[in-house]
């Protein structure tokens, strides 16, 4: 039992510096914005007030999550034509970015490579394309919109995932989210160019991707620890993942025949067992080939009220 308790004390210890850096990490990042630093200033600044290249790769993350804001009036003004390429590609220089305070995913990318060259990482930008709730299904010849650039770094010798173009959230969760992202979450919204870099020992090929399901990280940052997978006997289909310890969320379960139309799965049951939650529906009811959709309800007993979270949860039979 004393070495149970010691180990939970550790445990404790460490989670607790873990946040606690991060803490004093994003109060560095704050303390920039009253400094006049350019980008040299910058990485002597990280340097002078991090040690490790970890908390230095992060503080650079951080950084560009809170400080460069994505130039959507830029994107939309390329597909109208009203920027050459050429135009584009020079605003995305990781100087103007950082300048400008503005940028795509190109840049963002190209600007933390730059500070991670700075500060002696291995790095590389990633091309390839995201799927998201507008875009559950990659087709490569056509979907130029959802291009996307992102970064790998080397720490302590093994390549991470991050994304600071998806870090730019003000929610802490989801900004955390995409430092260091599990390649097994990584590939649920990031298809790379180069296989290799989707860092999982049995990489996808396009159509697997495809068939893949889709969902938000939000699933995972609520508390959820699995994607959940269509199970089926003789009458029944059963959409099974493991319970939430917060028994306040539930599903609501759609299906169309298209990627476009749904409506609601009204015969559903759930059932709870062995610490996994079965949503129980009639097979006889939908077709064999269906596209599904999945909403989560947050209903709060004290108040009487309920929140709803759209499109988390995308797959197809």
């Amino acid at each position: 039992m004393v070495k149970k308790l010691a180990i939970l004390f550790i445990f404790v210890l460490s989670s607790n510096f873990i946040i606690s850096q991060n803490d004093r990490i994003k109060s560095l990042v704050y303390k920039t914005d009253s400094l006049d630093l350019d980008m040299w200033d910058l990485v002597d600044f990280a340097k002078q007030n991090l040690e490790s290249k970890d908390d230095q790769a992060r503080f650079f993350y951080q950084w560009i999550g809170s400080n460069i804001v994505y130039d959507h009036e830029l994107l939309s003004n390329l597909e109208k034509g009203l920027v050459s390429d050429t135009a584009f590609w020079e605003s995305q220089d990781y100087y103007r970015v950082y300048e400008n305070r503005r940028g795509v995913c190109a840049g963002y990318a190209g600007l933390y490579k730059w500070f991670m060259f700075e500060i002696d990482i291995e790095v590389v930008i990633i091309s390839g394309h995201i799927r998201d709730e507008r875009n559950h299904y990659v087709e490569l010849d056509s979907d130029d919109n959802f291009r996307h650039a992102w970064n790998a770094i080397k720490l302590d010798g093994k390549w991470i995932l991050l994304d600071s173009t998806w870090g730019t959230s003000g929610d802490q969760g989801v900004s955390d989210f995409y430092f260091d992202i599990d390649p097994e979450l990584a590939i649920i919204t990031h298809y790379p160019e180069e296989s290799k870099w989707q860092l999982l020992k049995n990489p996808l090929t396009l159509e697997e991707f495809n068939k893949s399901k889709f969902i938000k990280p939000f699933w995972f940052q609520i508390g959820f620890k699995d994607i959940p997978v269509l199970k089926e006997d003789d009458n029944y289909y059963y959409l099974v993942y493991k319970s939430n310890p917060d028994k306040n969320w539930s599903v609501n379960l759609m299906y169309g025949t298209d990627n476009r139309n749904y409506q609601f799965i009204n015969d559903t049951v759930k059932i709870e067992q062995d610490n996994f939650t079965y949503v129980r529906f009639k097979k006889s009811n939908i077709p064999k080939k269906a596209y599904y959709k999945m909403d989560l309800i947050y209903m709060n007993e004290e108040s009487g009220t309920s929140n709803s979270i759209f499109n988390v949860f995308y797959f197809k039979t």
